[in-house]
């Protein structure tokens, strides 16, 4: 009879909970979690604030400002809310308690690292800091309430981020290098000038950039990497105690 051979079933799904199918796919789906995507954010954590002097190359790391904290809780809600990120397949009853553990904490890295993001894109000081602040903060508004797909929201961001990067670290460091030309700090004193010292841009050293476009695309990779709606991975399969009570009987045909 197929009564007691399903209650048996439903028992072993509840205390095993989630299953994986293959022992491989587990191990990749393990890894990616537990080890992977938390180096990859913490790489991210450490080198968003990362600076190097001009002239000494002296090292300084930032810490997020409480700007930057609202705006990666902001990307983090964006991820969420266009499908990057499903935080259920982090957190859940389905999960052991070791794995709810290591799913909140990599919830807390990955808001660290994005604001940690912001920290790198953004000036330190002055009306730039500013300018910066308002876009990143309209933009994520912005998605938030257009709600775009997965795949629009992560051409999106990246194309956002490689941009912000460029404007900093290419435009802004090359109009404010201490070696510049002559008529580079005749634009750049116009500029102070109209805005009545207001820009209070400080160029940064070669590291720094080098750094900064390593943290953006390891975000991105990250970002990639992340548990968000559909299969994490074609070749894992899971199955909770849920899905165990609502599959149907098995039916003896003889």
């Amino acid at each position: 009879m197929s009564g007691p051979q399903t209650t048996d079933a439903e028992g072993r799904a509840r205390r095993a909970g989630p299953t994986v199918g293959g022992s491989t796919g587990w191990a990749a789906f393990a890894v990616r979690e537990a080890i992977v995507l938390p180096l990859l954010l913490l790489v991210v954590a450490a080198g968003g604030g990362f600076r190097s002097g001009v002239t000494d190359g002296a090292w300084r790391f930032l810490p997020p400002t409480p700007m930057t904290l609202v705006l990666g809780l902001l990307l983090v809600g964006v991820l969420v809310r266009t499908g990057v990120l499903a935080p259920w397949r982090l957190l859940g009853p389905h999960r052991t308690s070791l794995a709810n553990a290591n799913g909140a904490l990599l919830l807390g890295i990955l808001l660290v690292a994005s604001a940690q993001v912001f920290t790198a894109l953004s000036p330190e000081a002055g009306l730039f800091q500013v300018l910066a602040s308002v876009f990143f903060l309209l933009m994520l508004l912005n998605t938030l309430a257009a709600q775009p797909t997965r795949t629009r929201a992560m051409q999106s961001l990246g194309v956002v981020l490689l941009a912000a990067f460029v404007l900093k670290y290419v435009v802004l460091d090359a109009l404010y290098a201490p070696e510049g030309s002559l008529a580079r700090r005749v634009v750049t004193t116009l500029l102070e000038g109209v805005s009545l010292g207001a820009l209070g841009y400080t160029s940064h050293g070669t590291a720094t950039a080098y750094v900064a476009f390593v943290v953006v695309l390891a975000y991105l990779f990250a970002l990639v990497l992340l548990p968000g709606e559909g299969p994490w991975d074609t070749s894992i399969t899971v199955t909770t105690a849920s899905d165990a009570r609502l599959a149907p009987p098995d039916r003896d045909d003889h």
